[in-house]
């Protein structure tokens, strides 16, 4: 219990972020579940490549649970990895002694590999519980012979088909166990066993078999894509490319693992050195206990053999998805030599020193697991790429904005309802870029699809959410908007493909408010404040700012925010730039300073129209040790001569074109 429920906190908690974003596979994944709940029941989910169904109805029972969220796309398999312990421990009994099936319980829970396999929405994790749960039964069935036992052992391998593409290659390690057991003459008895088995599986394989044969090309075409057979895959050298793909497999317990960082964290194999060590010592043993007859070391190593064979055989070797069949079996090799050496000091009458540093190995691997997993690889900004968290805050802006479905936050959905009207327009290309928007986002009617091109006309009152596509022209639809209107622009976050070299912006998000109070700071809180207008040029006026003041043990927060208006078309591009400085903000006495364009380099001055307010904010920082009485500067200059805008209408106190705004902690 103790080990199921350290799984179940290693596999469940902050698991709506961690790791951050929804990858499409996972998100395809919550659309299918959608189809499910609306009526749809296919024994086979031929969209993305072909999927096989049980994670995908578990999935749509997690939607209707708690929402559209990450969190429901993932918790299927947290909690078919965290059953995934017990299991273990399970079938390692059936076949070996309980100290072994502790041992290989304890690895399993820590392990890097299946940790992070039960933290992603992908169906691979519910063939190791498959895998082990039709294990443990056959290992019963060797021992009882009912034939009662024998057709649940191959009921269970007949489902397991519904959950992985791994599993086809399952038959060759149970018929190379099938051979071992007749070799040690253990195997003429088995007839009447095995045909209840074949009994069982075939008449939970039907369903999945028929469909198979009216579309053959549907079930199978994927794994003839990835094969080396494919000259694609191996370049026209077929006899180097599998030797290469042995020899990388054969170093991802203890060298280098999986690079891919959706599967793993990027080259860290399965086993620390420790473990890795007791694994070599463990494989030995079986080994040897294999020639002397022991059908569970037998059955341990044919296993692995076996199932490692669909990674050899197919392109980017190691694939933690593809060679996920080797567990739970995997976790007994290290069990097998912790034990070895622990029989090997029990011998010499000494128990407390080997137990001792068994703990600190098993210790050593749960705290590297938290170390690479939990700070090291959820907080990589490559993490954040490889899951396309960019999509998910997209969706989450939307929701957030309509005051509907998941926050961006939470395991289950549920924003706060805000004002009715308003609206939000996304470039179709952004919508039809990632699965994860039209998954996550519940409520489509307030969602409207706009061409890039083709401008959606806005009315003055509207309250609207424009969400672009940046590196288009972005210049018809920022000409469409509303004038007065009061405008606020965010740059999205980063996001880059599988096969791009640099992180760019994501979108481009434009929140438009009603223009009838210029002081509006756009995210639907309006505020009562005087106006203010300061203007730069007779081309821009500052209409209203504002300075808040957060104080921390170690540092001092400003947040300015600056309504800036639009009095006539500027001709240029224009920087704005705020300093923290003293009373009399000359160069040497200034604290902090941040230029930008006020709108943002997807809002360039140069496309602001008389009339326009946009809202920018700006957070600066100071220690605490600072002077509690500061200065705000504000100004504008030209790009790149870095000529001053001057102040030509100022009501308050300005020094060398740099409107002062005095302010106190």
């Amino acid at each position: 219990m103790g080990l199921t429920a350290l799984a179940g906190a290693l596999r469940i908690i902050h698991l709506a972020g961690m790791p951050p974003g929804l990858y499409h596979d996972e998100a395809i994944n919550g659309l299918d579940a959608l189809r499910v709940l609306r009526g749809s029941y296919p024994v086979y989910f031929p969209a993305n490549h072909g999927r096989e169904p049980l994670f995908l109805y578990l999935v749509a029972v997690a939607v209707k649970a708690v929402g559209r969220t990450p969190g429901a796309v993932r918790l299927p398999a947290a909690v078919c990895g965290t059953l995934t312990i017990p299991v273990t421990f399970w079938m390692t009994r059936a076949w070996f002694k309980r100290s072994t099936a502790l041992l290989s319980a304890a690895i399993m829970t820590a392990m890097l590999w299946h940790v992070h396999l039960s933290r992603t929405g992908f169906r691979a994790v519910t063939l190791p519980l498959m895998v082990g749960s039709f294990l443990a039964v056959i290992g019963h069935a060797l021992r009882s012979q009912r034939p009662l036992t024998w057709a649940a052992a191959g009921a269970l391998y007949g489902l397991s088909f519904y959950s992985y593409v791994a599993v086809r290659f399952t038959p060759v390690p149970l018929l190379g166990l099938g051979v071992y057991l007749l070799c040690i003459r253990r195997g003429r008895d088995l007839w009447p066993g095995v045909l209840c088995f074949a009994g069982g599986a075939l008449l939970c394989l039907l369903p999945l078999a028929i469909y198979t044969l009216g579309h053959w090309h549907v079930v199978m075409g994927r794994p003839s894509q990835v094969s080396i057979i494919n000259p694609a895959v191996n370049g026209g050298a077929f006899w180097r490319t599998l030797w290469s793909h042995v020899v990388r497999t054969m170093g991802m317990f203890f060298v280098r693992g999986d690079t891919i960082a959706r599967h793993n964290v990027p080259g860290r194999p399965v086993f620390t050195v420790p473990l890795g060590a007791a694994m070599v010592l463990g494989t030995a043993r079986a080994g040897v206990r294999a020639r002397g007859g022991d059908a569970g070391s037998a059955l341990v190593l044919v296993w692995l053999a076996g199932m490692l064979v669909p990674t050899v055989a197919a392109a980017d070797a190691p694939h933690f998805l593809r060679a996920v069949g080797i567990l739970p079996v995997l976790a007994i090799l290290p069990a097998l030599g912790i034990e070895t050496l622990l029989d090997a000091h029990v011998q010499k009458g000494s128990r407390v020193y080997p137990a001792i540093l068994i703990a600190l190995a098993l210790a050593y691997g749960l705290g590297s697991t938290v170390r690479d997993y939990f700070v090291n690889y959820a907080q990589s900004a490559d993490t954040r790429y490889a899951f396309e968290s960019a999509a998910v805050e997209l969706a989450s802006e939307i929701n957030r904005f309509t005051g509907t479905g998941w926050d961006g936050q939470a395991l289950n959905d549920g924003i706060p309802p805000v004002d009715a009207g308003r609206r939000v327009l996304v470039d179709r290309r952004l919508w039809e870029a990632w699965d994860a928007v039209p998954f996550l986002v519940p409520q489509q009617e307030s969602v409207t699809l706009i061409q890039p091109k083709s401008p959606q006309p806005l009315e003055e009152a509207d309250h609207v959410l424009l969400l672009l596509w940046p590196y288009g022209d972005l210049e018809p639809q920022l000409a469409a908007l509303p004038r007065p209107a009061t405008i606020k622009v965010d740059v999205g976050p980063l996001t880059r493909g599988d096969l791009e070299d640099e992180p760019y912006p994501a979108y481009a998000a434009y929140e438009i408010g009603p223009g009838a109070d210029p002081t509006a700071d756009v995210a639907g809180r309006f505020r009562d404040t005087r106006s203010r207008d300061t203007r730069f040029r007779d081309t821009l006026s500052l209409v209203d700012y504002s300075v808040d003041v957060t104080s921390g043990d170690l540092r001092r927060s400003y947040t300015v925010q600056l309504n800036w208006r639009a009095e006539m078309a500027p001709s240029a591009d224009y920087t704005a730039f705020v300093y923290l400085c003293d009373e009399r903000c000359t160069a040497s006495t200034i604290l902090a300073q941040d230029d930008a364009q006020p709108g943002t380099t997807f809002y360039p001055t140069s496309l602001w129209r008389p009339g326009v307010v946009v809202v920018d904010t700006r957070t600066l920082h100071l220690p605490a040790t600072a002077p509690p009485t500061v200065t705000v500067g504000v100004g504008l200059y030209a790009w790149p001569n870095m000529e001053r805008l001057a102040i030509t209408e100022p009501p308050g106190p300005w020094l060398d074109d740099i409107l002062l705004i005095p302010t106190a902690d």
